[in-house]
């Protein structure tokens, strides 16, 4: 975002709220700049994270905290 760093691989924390269910991913692979620490994730990475958040409002979840799983 901020145009002026480098990104390197890092990992993050992901927070999902939708319909009244939050969901908070743990350890996210991201790539992470090293000047203002935006944090961007594969394509990959947000197809997972998507469908965790997608299984928890399926099941009924208000809050749900876990640590990133590749499926």
């Amino acid at each position: 975002m901020c145009k002026h760093g480098q990104t390197v691989p890092g990992q993050t924390t992901v927070t999902l709220e939708r319909d009244g269910v939050m969901v908070i991913l743990k350890n996210v692979p991201a790539e992470i700049c090293d000047n203002c620490g935006e944090s961007y994730l594969s394509d990959e990475t947000t197809r997972v994270i998507l469908e965790n958040a997608e299984e928890a409002i399926a099941k009924g979840i208000d809050l749900e905290i876990r640590h990133y799983a590749p499926c």
